[in-house]
Protein backbone atom coordinates (compact mmCIF):
# COMPACT_ATOMS: atom_id res chain seq x y z
CA UNK A 1 0.00 0.00 0.00
CA UNK A 2 1.07 3.38 -0.10
CA UNK A 3 2.54 5.73 1.76
CA UNK A 4 1.82 8.81 -0.25
CA UNK A 5 -0.75 11.69 0.87
CA UNK A 6 -3.39 10.69 -1.03
CA UNK A 7 -4.34 7.64 1.59
CA UNK A 8 -5.75 7.96 5.14
CA UNK A 9 -4.88 5.45 7.52
CA UNK A 10 -7.41 4.83 9.27
CA UNK A 11 -10.01 6.96 8.22
CA UNK A 12 -13.03 7.37 10.15
CA UNK A 13 -16.66 7.88 8.64
CA UNK A 14 -16.07 11.51 9.66
CA UNK A 15 -13.10 12.34 8.16
CA UNK A 16 -14.52 11.11 4.80
CA UNK A 17 -17.90 13.30 4.94
CA UNK A 18 -15.77 16.34 5.62
CA UNK A 19 -12.61 16.09 2.94
CA UNK A 20 -12.66 18.48 0.12
CA UNK A 21 -10.69 20.00 -2.30
CA UNK A 22 -12.07 23.73 -2.06
CA UNK A 23 -12.60 25.72 -5.16
CA UNK A 24 -11.35 22.39 -7.54
CA UNK A 25 -13.08 19.25 -8.67
CA UNK A 26 -12.06 16.54 -6.52
CA UNK A 27 -12.81 12.85 -5.96
CA UNK A 28 -13.49 10.78 -2.27
CA UNK A 29 -13.54 6.87 -2.31
CA UNK A 30 -14.12 4.97 0.79
CA UNK A 31 -14.05 1.38 0.76
CA UNK A 32 -14.99 -1.04 4.18
CA UNK A 33 -16.49 -4.11 5.26
CA UNK A 34 -20.56 -4.55 4.91
CA UNK A 35 -22.39 -2.70 7.75
CA UNK A 36 -19.74 -0.16 7.99
CA UNK A 37 -21.81 2.81 7.94
CA UNK A 38 -20.78 3.65 3.95
CA UNK A 39 -23.48 4.63 2.04
CA UNK A 40 -24.45 6.69 4.87
CA UNK A 41 -21.53 8.05 5.00
CA UNK A 42 -22.09 9.08 1.21
CA UNK A 43 -25.52 10.72 2.29
CA UNK A 44 -24.47 13.47 5.04
CA UNK A 45 -21.63 14.37 3.12
CA UNK A 46 -24.00 15.69 0.43
CA UNK A 47 -25.37 17.21 3.31
CA UNK A 48 -22.39 18.46 4.28
CA UNK A 49 -21.28 19.59 0.75
CA UNK A 50 -24.75 21.50 0.43
CA UNK A 51 -23.79 23.31 3.04
CA UNK A 52 -20.52 24.46 1.59
CA UNK A 53 -22.23 26.26 -1.59
CA UNK A 54 -22.65 29.70 -1.52
CA UNK A 55 -25.89 31.54 -1.03
CA UNK A 56 -27.44 32.63 -4.26
CA UNK A 57 -27.15 36.81 -4.77
CA UNK A 58 -30.48 36.75 -5.91
CA UNK A 59 -32.57 35.36 -2.96
CA UNK A 60 -29.68 33.87 -0.39
CA UNK A 61 -30.56 30.22 -0.72
CA UNK A 62 -27.79 28.04 -1.06
CA UNK A 63 -28.45 25.66 -4.34
CA UNK A 64 -27.19 22.70 -5.64
CA UNK A 65 -27.79 19.83 -7.57
CA UNK A 66 -26.64 16.38 -7.08
CA UNK A 67 -27.11 12.68 -9.07
CA UNK A 68 -26.30 9.31 -7.25
CA UNK A 69 -25.73 6.79 -9.80
CA UNK A 70 -26.15 3.21 -8.86
CA UNK A 71 -25.52 0.10 -11.66
CA UNK A 72 -28.82 -1.08 -12.11
CA UNK A 73 -32.57 0.08 -11.20
CA UNK A 74 -32.80 -2.85 -8.78
CA UNK A 75 -29.99 -2.27 -7.15
CA UNK A 76 -30.70 1.39 -6.56
CA UNK A 77 -34.74 0.74 -6.02
CA UNK A 78 -33.69 -2.19 -3.41
CA UNK A 79 -30.86 -0.45 -1.82
CA UNK A 80 -29.96 2.93 -2.44
CA UNK A 81 -32.92 4.33 -2.26
CA UNK A 82 -34.26 2.14 0.83
CA UNK A 83 -30.92 3.49 2.32
CA UNK A 84 -32.20 7.35 1.14
CA UNK A 85 -35.35 7.47 2.91
CA UNK A 86 -34.36 5.46 6.26
CA UNK A 87 -32.66 9.16 6.92
CA UNK A 88 -34.72 11.34 4.35
CA UNK A 89 -38.36 11.39 4.98
CA UNK A 90 -40.92 12.60 1.84
CA UNK A 91 -42.55 15.97 3.31
CA UNK A 92 -40.26 16.10 6.16
CA UNK A 93 -36.80 16.21 4.75
CA UNK A 94 -37.95 17.50 1.55
CA UNK A 95 -40.25 16.65 -1.38
CA UNK A 96 -40.09 13.42 -3.77
CA UNK A 97 -40.56 13.33 -6.77
CA UNK A 98 -41.54 9.52 -8.03
CA UNK A 99 -41.56 9.34 -11.87
CA UNK A 100 -38.40 11.40 -12.27
CA UNK A 101 -36.48 9.87 -9.36
CA UNK A 102 -35.88 13.15 -7.95
CA UNK A 103 -35.74 14.03 -4.18
CA UNK A 104 -35.46 17.95 -3.36
CA UNK A 105 -34.00 18.56 -0.24
CA UNK A 106 -34.44 21.16 2.00
CA UNK A 107 -32.93 22.44 5.32
CA UNK A 108 -32.05 25.72 6.44
CA UNK A 109 -31.05 27.78 3.86
CA UNK A 110 -30.17 24.86 1.90
CA UNK A 111 -32.01 23.50 -1.22
CA UNK A 112 -30.70 20.38 -3.07
CA UNK A 113 -31.89 18.55 -5.78
CA UNK A 114 -31.06 14.87 -5.40
CA UNK A 115 -31.40 13.02 -8.94
CA UNK A 116 -31.29 8.87 -8.39
CA UNK A 117 -30.18 7.29 -11.52
CA UNK A 118 -29.37 3.99 -12.90
CA UNK A 119 -27.20 2.64 -15.27
CA UNK A 120 -28.98 -0.14 -17.12
CA UNK A 121 -29.10 0.63 -21.00
CA UNK A 122 -26.95 2.97 -23.35
CA UNK A 123 -29.64 5.27 -23.14
CA UNK A 124 -29.19 5.33 -19.14
CA UNK A 125 -26.23 6.22 -19.35
CA UNK A 126 -26.93 9.04 -22.01
CA UNK A 127 -28.49 10.52 -19.53
CA UNK A 128 -26.99 10.74 -16.87
CA UNK A 129 -23.61 11.78 -19.08
CA UNK A 130 -25.79 14.68 -20.44
CA UNK A 131 -26.76 16.10 -16.76
CA UNK A 132 -25.42 19.41 -15.02
CA UNK A 133 -24.60 18.69 -11.59
CA UNK A 134 -22.58 20.21 -8.62
CA UNK A 135 -22.00 16.71 -7.04
CA UNK A 136 -21.95 12.69 -8.20
CA UNK A 137 -22.33 10.12 -5.74
CA UNK A 138 -21.57 7.00 -6.86
CA UNK A 139 -22.82 3.81 -4.76
CA UNK A 140 -21.36 0.51 -5.10
CA UNK A 141 -18.42 2.54 -7.05
CA UNK A 142 -16.56 -0.74 -7.94
CA UNK A 143 -19.48 -1.67 -10.22
CA UNK A 144 -18.34 0.70 -12.65
CA UNK A 145 -16.00 1.27 -15.55
CA UNK A 146 -13.33 3.78 -16.26
CA UNK A 147 -14.73 5.62 -18.88
CA UNK A 148 -18.36 6.00 -17.29
CA UNK A 149 -16.72 7.72 -14.04
CA UNK A 150 -14.45 10.03 -16.24
CA UNK A 151 -17.26 11.03 -18.37
CA UNK A 152 -19.35 11.77 -15.16
CA UNK A 153 -16.84 13.84 -13.31
CA UNK A 154 -16.97 15.99 -16.17
CA UNK A 155 -20.36 16.95 -15.35
CA UNK A 156 -19.64 18.01 -12.23
CA UNK A 157 -19.26 21.79 -10.66
CA UNK A 158 -22.24 23.12 -13.99
CA UNK A 159 -24.87 24.05 -11.48
CA UNK A 160 -25.69 26.27 -10.33
CA UNK A 161 -24.77 28.10 -13.50
CA UNK A 162 -22.47 31.27 -13.79
CA UNK A 163 -25.14 33.72 -13.43
CA UNK A 164 -26.64 32.60 -10.60
CA UNK A 165 -23.17 32.65 -8.86
CA UNK A 166 -21.89 28.99 -9.91
CA UNK A 167 -20.66 26.05 -8.00
CA UNK A 168 -18.56 26.89 -4.91
CA UNK A 169 -17.37 23.51 -4.43
CA UNK A 170 -17.68 20.33 -6.68
CA UNK A 171 -16.71 17.32 -7.01
CA UNK A 172 -17.36 12.88 -7.14
CA UNK A 173 -17.48 10.72 -4.36
CA UNK A 174 -18.32 6.95 -3.86
CA UNK A 175 -18.76 3.86 -1.44
CA UNK A 176 -17.94 0.10 -1.65
CA UNK A 177 -17.24 -3.25 -0.67
CA UNK A 178 -13.71 -4.12 -1.89
CA UNK A 179 -13.77 -5.87 -4.78
CA UNK A 180 -11.16 -7.90 -6.53
CA UNK A 181 -7.54 -7.06 -7.67
CA UNK A 182 -8.26 -7.71 -10.91
CA UNK A 183 -10.95 -4.80 -11.53
CA UNK A 184 -9.41 -1.63 -12.55
CA UNK A 185 -10.26 0.09 -9.22
CA UNK A 186 -7.33 -1.46 -7.07
CA UNK A 187 -4.79 0.06 -9.23
CA UNK A 188 -6.13 3.39 -9.50
CA UNK A 189 -6.49 3.61 -5.88
CA UNK A 190 -3.71 1.58 -4.77
CA UNK A 191 -1.29 3.44 -6.85
CA UNK A 192 -1.67 7.33 -6.31
CA UNK A 193 1.02 8.80 -9.07
CA UNK A 194 1.46 6.86 -11.58
CA UNK A 195 -0.03 7.58 -14.98
CA UNK A 196 -3.59 6.68 -15.11
CA UNK A 197 -4.22 6.40 -11.43
CA UNK A 198 -5.36 7.89 -8.22
CA UNK A 199 -4.90 11.85 -9.26
CA UNK A 200 -3.64 14.19 -6.73
CA UNK A 201 -6.91 15.95 -6.52
CA UNK A 202 -8.40 12.35 -5.11
CA UNK A 203 -8.54 11.06 -1.62
CA UNK A 204 -9.01 6.75 -0.96
CA UNK A 205 -10.47 5.82 3.21
CA UNK A 206 -10.52 2.30 3.64
CA UNK A 207 -11.76 1.94 6.83
CA UNK A 208 -10.93 -0.72 9.80
CA UNK A 209 -11.42 -4.54 9.84
CA UNK A 210 -14.52 -5.30 11.03
CA UNK A 211 -12.75 -7.64 13.75
CA UNK A 212 -10.91 -4.86 14.61
CA UNK A 213 -11.30 -2.37 17.84
CA UNK A 214 -11.92 1.14 15.16
CA UNK A 215 -14.28 -1.07 13.39
CA UNK A 216 -17.04 1.83 12.68
CA UNK A 217 -20.47 1.52 13.07
CA UNK A 218 -20.75 -1.25 15.78
CA UNK A 219 -23.27 0.15 17.77
CA UNK A 220 -26.10 0.11 15.48
CA UNK A 221 -25.77 -3.55 13.83
CA UNK A 222 -27.66 -6.54 15.70
CA UNK A 223 -25.55 -8.39 17.63
CA UNK A 224 -22.84 -4.52 18.26
CA UNK A 225 -19.36 -6.19 18.21
CA UNK A 226 -20.34 -9.80 17.73
CA UNK A 227 -22.15 -8.64 14.61
CA UNK A 228 -19.03 -9.59 12.10
CA UNK A 229 -17.85 -12.50 14.49
CA UNK A 230 -21.58 -14.13 13.78
CA UNK A 231 -21.00 -13.63 9.46
CA UNK A 232 -17.91 -14.95 9.56
CA UNK A 233 -19.92 -18.16 10.92
CA UNK A 234 -19.70 -20.28 7.44
CA UNK A 235 -18.13 -18.35 5.05
CA UNK A 236 -15.23 -19.10 3.13
CA UNK A 237 -11.66 -17.55 4.07
CA UNK A 238 -12.03 -15.52 0.84
CA UNK A 239 -15.51 -14.19 1.53
CA UNK A 240 -14.68 -13.11 4.94
CA UNK A 241 -11.32 -11.22 4.36
CA UNK A 242 -13.02 -9.09 1.47
CA UNK A 243 -16.25 -8.42 3.16
CA UNK A 244 -15.53 -8.27 6.44
CA UNK A 245 -12.03 -7.69 6.91
CA UNK A 246 -11.89 -4.97 4.13
CA UNK A 247 -9.04 -6.76 1.80
CA UNK A 248 -9.16 -6.52 -1.72
CA UNK A 249 -9.53 -10.47 -2.78
CA UNK A 250 -9.30 -12.28 -5.67
CA UNK A 251 -11.91 -13.52 -8.36
CA UNK A 252 -13.70 -16.84 -6.99
CA UNK A 253 -14.56 -17.90 -11.06
CA UNK A 254 -11.39 -20.29 -11.29
CA UNK A 255 -8.96 -22.23 -9.12
CA UNK A 256 -5.60 -20.96 -8.23
CA UNK A 257 -2.53 -22.92 -10.01
CA UNK A 258 -0.26 -22.23 -6.96
CA UNK A 259 -3.16 -23.50 -4.37
CA UNK A 260 -0.25 -23.67 -1.36
CA UNK A 261 1.02 -19.58 -2.05
CA UNK A 262 0.00 -17.61 0.83
CA UNK A 263 0.36 -13.93 0.18
CA UNK A 264 0.41 -13.71 4.12
CA UNK A 265 3.61 -15.72 4.42
CA UNK A 266 5.55 -15.83 1.08
CA UNK A 267 4.69 -11.88 0.67
CA UNK A 268 7.20 -9.52 2.63
CA UNK A 269 6.45 -7.00 4.80
CA UNK A 270 7.56 -3.80 3.05
CA UNK A 271 9.75 -2.70 6.13
CA UNK A 272 11.21 -6.28 5.25
CA UNK A 273 11.72 -6.40 1.69
CA UNK A 274 14.66 -9.34 0.35
CA UNK A 275 17.40 -7.60 -0.70
CA UNK A 276 19.61 -8.10 -3.67
CA UNK A 277 23.38 -9.52 -3.18
CA UNK A 278 25.92 -8.65 -5.94
CA UNK A 279 28.07 -11.68 -5.14
CA UNK A 280 25.12 -14.40 -5.64
CA UNK A 281 23.86 -14.69 -9.92
CA UNK A 282 20.58 -13.08 -10.78
CA UNK A 283 18.16 -15.56 -12.19
CA UNK A 284 15.25 -14.82 -14.91
CA UNK A 285 12.74 -16.33 -15.61
CA UNK A 286 11.53 -15.57 -18.82
CA UNK A 287 8.87 -16.09 -21.15
CA UNK A 288 8.61 -14.49 -24.54
CA UNK A 289 6.17 -13.52 -26.95
CA UNK A 290 5.37 -10.50 -29.18
CA UNK A 291 1.40 -10.51 -27.68
CA UNK A 292 2.90 -10.96 -24.25
CA UNK A 293 5.97 -11.70 -22.04
CA UNK A 294 7.49 -11.32 -18.76
CA UNK A 295 10.52 -11.53 -16.74
CA UNK A 296 10.65 -12.65 -13.25
CA UNK A 297 14.13 -11.57 -11.00
CA UNK A 298 15.41 -13.55 -8.49
CA UNK A 299 18.40 -15.04 -6.31
CA UNK A 300 18.66 -18.13 -3.80
CA UNK A 301 20.23 -17.03 -0.77
CA UNK A 302 22.74 -18.98 1.25
CA UNK A 303 20.07 -19.95 3.54
CA UNK A 304 17.85 -21.36 0.50
CA UNK A 305 15.24 -18.79 0.58
CA UNK A 306 14.36 -17.91 -3.01
CA UNK A 307 14.35 -14.11 -3.08
CA UNK A 308 12.31 -12.75 -5.69
CA UNK A 309 13.20 -9.25 -6.17
CA UNK A 310 11.78 -7.72 -9.66
CA UNK A 311 9.82 -8.28 -12.30
CA UNK A 312 9.36 -7.06 -16.10
CA UNK A 313 5.68 -7.79 -17.80
CA UNK A 314 4.93 -6.04 -21.01
CA UNK A 315 3.53 -6.91 -24.65
CA UNK A 316 4.41 -6.02 -28.20
CA UNK A 317 7.89 -6.81 -27.42
CA UNK A 318 10.36 -8.94 -29.56
CA UNK A 319 13.17 -10.33 -27.81
CA UNK A 320 16.37 -8.20 -29.09
CA UNK A 321 14.05 -4.85 -28.38
CA UNK A 322 13.15 -6.84 -25.00
CA UNK A 323 16.76 -6.52 -23.98
CA UNK A 324 17.86 -3.67 -25.25
CA UNK A 325 14.93 -0.67 -24.31
CA UNK A 326 13.22 -2.75 -21.07
CA UNK A 327 15.45 -5.46 -19.56
CA UNK A 328 19.25 -3.74 -19.86
CA UNK A 329 18.23 -0.36 -17.96
CA UNK A 330 15.94 -1.97 -14.97
CA UNK A 331 18.83 -4.00 -14.03
CA UNK A 332 21.16 -0.73 -14.47
CA UNK A 333 18.62 1.30 -12.17
CA UNK A 334 16.97 -1.38 -9.70
CA UNK A 335 20.57 -3.12 -9.31
CA UNK A 336 23.25 -0.81 -10.20
CA UNK A 337 25.90 -3.17 -8.56
CA UNK A 338 24.98 -5.98 -10.96
CA UNK A 339 27.52 -7.60 -12.95
CA UNK A 340 25.80 -8.53 -16.06
CA UNK A 341 28.57 -11.28 -16.15
CA UNK A 342 26.11 -12.48 -13.17
CA UNK A 343 23.10 -12.58 -14.66
CA UNK A 344 21.59 -15.99 -16.58
CA UNK A 345 17.99 -16.31 -18.34
CA UNK A 346 16.53 -19.34 -17.47
CA UNK A 347 13.92 -19.57 -20.95
CA UNK A 348 10.71 -20.98 -21.58
CA UNK A 349 12.48 -24.38 -23.49
CA UNK A 350 10.10 -23.06 -26.40
CA UNK A 351 12.51 -19.95 -27.39
CA UNK A 352 14.85 -22.37 -28.67
CA UNK A 353 12.74 -22.97 -31.68
CA UNK A 354 13.36 -21.29 -35.01
CA UNK A 355 10.72 -19.58 -36.04
CA UNK A 356 8.94 -19.37 -39.67
CA UNK A 357 10.32 -16.23 -40.57
CA UNK A 358 13.46 -16.38 -39.40
CA UNK A 359 16.36 -18.00 -38.82
CA UNK A 360 17.23 -16.84 -35.19
CA UNK A 361 15.60 -18.10 -31.68
CA UNK A 362 15.20 -16.44 -29.00
CA UNK A 363 17.86 -18.17 -27.09
CA UNK A 364 20.25 -17.11 -30.25
CA UNK A 365 19.15 -13.17 -29.48
CA UNK A 366 19.28 -13.64 -25.49
CA UNK A 367 22.91 -15.01 -25.67
CA UNK A 368 23.97 -12.04 -27.30
CA UNK A 369 23.70 -10.23 -23.73
CA UNK A 370 23.49 -12.86 -21.32
CA UNK A 371 24.42 -16.55 -20.08
CA UNK A 372 21.23 -18.42 -21.29
CA UNK A 373 20.56 -22.13 -19.35
CA UNK A 374 17.60 -23.74 -21.38
CA UNK A 375 15.79 -26.87 -20.18
CA UNK A 376 14.65 -29.78 -22.42
CA UNK A 377 11.27 -29.69 -21.90
CA UNK A 378 8.41 -26.89 -20.53
CA UNK A 379 6.35 -29.36 -19.19
CA UNK A 380 3.49 -27.54 -15.89
CA UNK A 381 4.13 -30.46 -13.48
CA UNK A 382 7.66 -29.86 -13.42
CA UNK A 383 7.74 -26.05 -13.10
CA UNK A 384 4.57 -26.65 -10.24
CA UNK A 385 6.33 -29.20 -8.71
CA UNK A 386 9.69 -26.62 -8.38
CA UNK A 387 7.18 -23.95 -7.15
CA UNK A 388 5.96 -26.10 -4.40
CA UNK A 389 9.62 -26.59 -3.56
CA UNK A 390 9.88 -23.34 -2.17
CA UNK A 391 5.99 -22.39 -1.07
CA UNK A 392 5.87 -25.61 0.91
CA UNK A 393 9.09 -25.29 2.83
CA UNK A 394 10.76 -23.59 5.89
CA UNK A 395 14.65 -22.58 6.50
CA UNK A 396 16.32 -21.52 9.39
CA UNK A 397 15.07 -17.88 8.46
CA UNK A 398 11.18 -18.30 7.92
CA UNK A 399 9.41 -19.13 4.65
CA UNK A 400 12.02 -20.27 1.62
CA UNK A 401 9.60 -18.11 -0.51
CA UNK A 402 10.25 -14.43 -0.31
CA UNK A 403 8.32 -11.82 -2.66
CA UNK A 404 9.12 -8.30 -3.17
CA UNK A 405 5.80 -7.02 -3.65
CA UNK A 406 6.85 -3.14 -4.68
CA UNK A 407 9.07 -4.72 -7.06
CA UNK A 408 6.43 -7.76 -8.25
CA UNK A 409 2.88 -6.25 -7.80
CA UNK A 410 1.30 -8.69 -11.22
CA UNK A 411 3.37 -11.38 -9.86
CA UNK A 412 1.56 -11.62 -6.39
CA UNK A 413 -1.79 -11.01 -8.20
CA UNK A 414 -1.33 -14.02 -10.57
CA UNK A 415 -0.44 -16.37 -7.40
CA UNK A 416 -3.13 -14.97 -5.56
CA UNK A 417 -5.40 -16.51 -8.15
CA UNK A 418 -4.75 -14.31 -11.46
CA UNK A 419 -2.67 -17.33 -12.67
CA UNK A 420 -5.32 -19.95 -12.45
CA UNK A 421 -7.82 -23.00 -13.74
CA UNK A 422 -11.02 -22.10 -15.51
CA UNK A 423 -13.84 -23.66 -13.86
CA UNK A 424 -17.09 -25.47 -14.93
CA UNK A 425 -19.16 -24.06 -12.37
CA UNK A 426 -21.99 -26.04 -13.17
CA UNK A 427 -20.36 -29.05 -12.21
CA UNK A 428 -17.62 -27.74 -9.98
CA UNK A 429 -14.99 -29.43 -12.31
CA UNK A 430 -11.52 -27.71 -13.68
CA UNK A 431 -12.13 -27.08 -17.28
CA UNK A 432 -8.91 -28.81 -18.88
CA UNK A 433 -5.02 -29.87 -17.35
CA UNK A 434 -3.76 -26.11 -18.43
CA UNK A 435 -4.14 -22.98 -17.15
CA UNK A 436 -6.31 -20.19 -18.51
CA UNK A 437 -4.61 -17.65 -21.07
CA UNK A 438 -5.39 -14.10 -19.23
CA UNK A 439 -2.70 -10.94 -18.46
CA UNK A 440 -1.32 -13.38 -15.62
CA UNK A 441 -0.19 -16.31 -17.53
CA UNK A 442 2.87 -15.10 -18.41
CA UNK A 443 3.95 -13.81 -15.07
CA UNK A 444 3.31 -17.19 -13.37
CA UNK A 445 4.81 -19.05 -16.09
CA UNK A 446 8.06 -17.03 -16.07
CA UNK A 447 7.99 -17.55 -12.01
CA UNK A 448 7.56 -21.26 -12.98
CA UNK A 449 11.08 -20.77 -15.19
CA UNK A 450 12.51 -19.54 -12.14
CA UNK A 451 11.66 -21.49 -9.95
CA UNK A 452 12.77 -24.41 -11.21
CA UNK A 453 16.49 -23.20 -12.46
CA UNK A 454 16.82 -23.39 -8.83
CA UNK A 455 15.03 -26.72 -8.01
CA UNK A 456 17.72 -28.18 -11.05
CA UNK A 457 20.39 -27.38 -8.88
CA UNK A 458 18.75 -28.83 -5.48
CA UNK A 459 18.41 -31.83 -7.68
CA UNK A 460 21.54 -31.86 -9.01
CA UNK A 461 23.47 -31.74 -5.50
CA UNK A 462 20.93 -34.03 -3.96
CA UNK A 463 21.97 -36.65 -6.29
CA UNK A 464 25.31 -36.19 -6.85
CA UNK A 465 26.82 -34.72 -3.16
CA UNK A 466 24.10 -36.23 -1.00
CA UNK A 467 24.13 -39.74 -1.90
CA UNK A 468 27.00 -41.77 -2.48
CA UNK A 469 26.93 -45.69 -2.95
CA UNK A 470 28.18 -48.13 0.04
CA UNK A 471 31.63 -50.09 -1.80
CA UNK A 472 30.91 -53.53 -2.08
CA UNK A 473 34.16 -55.74 -3.14
CA UNK A 474 34.20 -58.37 -5.99
CA UNK A 475 32.29 -61.60 -5.30
CA UNK A 476 35.73 -63.63 -5.45
CA UNK A 477 39.41 -62.81 -5.81
CA UNK A 478 40.47 -65.71 -8.11
CA UNK A 479 40.07 -66.70 -11.54
CA UNK A 480 41.10 -62.69 -13.39
CA UNK A 481 43.69 -61.25 -10.31
CA UNK A 482 47.15 -63.08 -9.94
CA UNK A 483 50.47 -62.12 -8.18
CA UNK A 484 53.40 -61.34 -9.70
Amino acid sequence: MSDTINYKPPPTIRDFIKDFRPGELFYDWIVGPVGSGKTTGIFFKLIYMAQQQAPSPVDGIRRSRAVVVRNTSTQLRDTTLKSWFTWFKDGQAGQWLATPKDFILRFGDVECEVQFRPLDTPDDIARVLSLEVTFAIIDEFVELPREIVDALSARCGRYPSAKDGGATNWGMWGSSNPSTEDNWWFDYLHNPGEEACLPPNANYFLQPSGFSDGAENTENLPGGRDYYTNQAKGKTEAWVKQFLEAEWGFSISGQPVVATFKADIHVAAPAKAPRFNRNLPMIIGFDPGIGGSAAILGQQDLHGRLLVLGELVQSGYGADRFVRELLKPYLRRRFPELDLKNVIIAPDPAAGNRTGGDEKTVVDILKRYFRVQIETNNRLPLRLNAIEHFTTRLVDLGPALVIDPKECPVLVRALKGGWRYALDRKRDIIKGAEPEKNAYSHPGDSFGYLCRYFHRQSEREERYSGYQKAFKPPLTWGGGYHAR
